[in-house]
């Protein structure tokens, strides 16, 4: 009997330890499956964008494509174009630290880098194999203003040159040829008075013209295109290259100003107000403006019922060719928990919005054989233009204290001789000391 009893407990025990021993290995294989499952989690990655409701469904099917191809990362999209500008700012500057990714304007990247909240990003482009982190690649004016003290702190998707948008029905009516290389200021000017009809048929200067029953205006102004692509086509500066002065009182300046000046006040263009409430690409889209200087990337000639034409803007008085380039970039928050991880989904991101948007500011892309590729509802002769463009499109010089700087020449020059239709004359010997005074500061430093 004790001898039956003994060999159960024996038979029990190792029963015991079996079962001990398969648990463990259990355990041990939940343990590793675990960590396996840890390792090869993905970063979740808060982008921030300015996109509107239709931008950000495009943006969207980009960022799906871009999450199922990796292994590294999962971005998640939060747009709103209202006020976005102060609500980045103040989400960097909170103790949660803001998105790991944001879209960035050309205007407020060096003051951001130079505040801390944007990430040095210089060492990881040079590691990078990506078509995006080729810096060699980028156009220099389109990369300056995300490079702080020799170090590059954001990249730019996408540079918008101003081109002329005309309106080819209306040119043909009138038996006007349509815009060529010896356009310049008066000759624009000309044809969008021939191009500026009142209800009775009339245009500017001829007898019976009634400017308050104006049917069709020949061009739309309203501080866009910003006078500093006039200023610039007539060899003038608004910020000289040292960042020392505003010139705004030279005499290329100065004409400059004056011509758009004459532009706001001229029948050919409708009233501030007319163009508020019936809205500005609108009119042009509704066939009551025929001529709009818009940026490549507006594609307004898809967008139209009439025969829309896409050309270079006219030159100045000297037949200097300059266009104002509008740029976007993205920049990585300093504050991010998972830089490598965030820096994968900037550089691919970066590539695929430069294969979506017009026009990806890369030297090797900047070609109609390329474009086309890329937008093929756009006509050769568009893209053509548009690559002409690229070539002579200038932007801003931005510096740290550069939006200190606009908001003086906005609210103290250009609002008061768009809506108030100022004399610039009168406004630039008492604006000049103020835009030098937020240079000195900045020099000083």
């Amino acid at each position: 009997m004790k001898k039956r009893i003994s060999i159960l407990i024996s038979t029990i025990m190792i029963l015991s330890i079996l079962v001990s021993g398969c648990s463990s290995s259990s355990n041990k294989q939940n343990t590793s499956s675990k960590n396996t499952t840890n390792t090869n989690k993905k970063v979740t990655i808060k982008l921030s964008t300015w996109a509107g409701a239709d931008e950000s469904k495009q943006l969207q099917s980009i960022i799906d494509k871009l999450n199922a191809n990796s292994k590294d990362y999962v971005i998640e999209q939060n747009s709103n174009p209202a006020d976005y500008d102060t609500r980045i700012t103040t989400q960097l500057s909170a103790g949660d630290g803001g998105p790991d990714l944001f879209w960035v304007s050309a205007q407020r990247a060096t003051q951001l880098a130079a505040q801390g909240a944007l990430l040095d990003i210089t060492d990881y482009l040079s590691k990078s194999s990506n078509k995006a982190a080729n810096v060699s690649d980028y156009y220099e004016n389109a990369l300056a203003p995300f490079k702080y003290q020799n170090k590059i702190y954001g990249l730019p998707w996408a540079e918008n040159p101003v081109v002329l948008y005309i309106n080819k029905d209306m040119f043909d009516k009138a038996k006007i040829p349509y815009p060529d290389g010896t356009w310049n200021w008066d000759k624009f000017l000309s044809v969008a008075q021939q191009l500026t009809v009142d209800a009775n048929g009339k245009h500017p200067g001829e007898a019976g013209f009634d400017k308050n029953n104006i049917k069709q205006w020949g061009f739309t102004l309203n501080g866009w295109p910003p006078v500093q692509m006039f200023v610039w086509q007539n060899n003038g500066e608004v910020i000289t290259p040292d960042f020392k002065s505003s010139p705004i009182d030279t005499p290329e300046a100065k004409k400059a100003f004056e011509f758009y000046s004459e532009l706001i006040n001229s029948p050919a263009v409708p009233s501030q107000q007319t163009i508020k409430d019936q809205g500005f690409d609108t009119m042009f889209k509704n066939q009551e403006v025929a001529m709009f200087m818009g940026g490549a990337a507006d594609s307004l000639e898809t967008q139209v019922k009439f025969n829309c034409g896409v050309y270079e803007v006219p030159s100045g008085p000297t037949g200097k060719k300059v266009t104002f380039g509008d740029l976007y970039g993205m920049a990585i928050n300093a504050k991010t928990k998972n830089p490598d991880a965030v820096f994968k989904a900037f550089i691919d991101l970066t590539n695929a919005i430069q294969e979506w948007k017009v026009v990806p500011p890369l030297k090797s892309e900047v070609n109609v054989d390329a474009l086309k590729k890329l937008h093929s509802d756009r006509s050769t002769e568009t893209l053509d233009t548009i690559v002409k463009s690229m070539s002579y499109a200038e932007g801003f010089r931005y510096f740290v204290n550069y939006p200190d700087w606009d908001n003086i020449f906005w609210n103290q020059l250009m609002d008061p001789i768009i809506n108030n239709k100022a004399n610039p004359d009168t406004l630039i010997p008492k604006v000049k000391p103020q835009l030098d005074n937020v240079l000195k500061q900045y020099s000083s430093k």
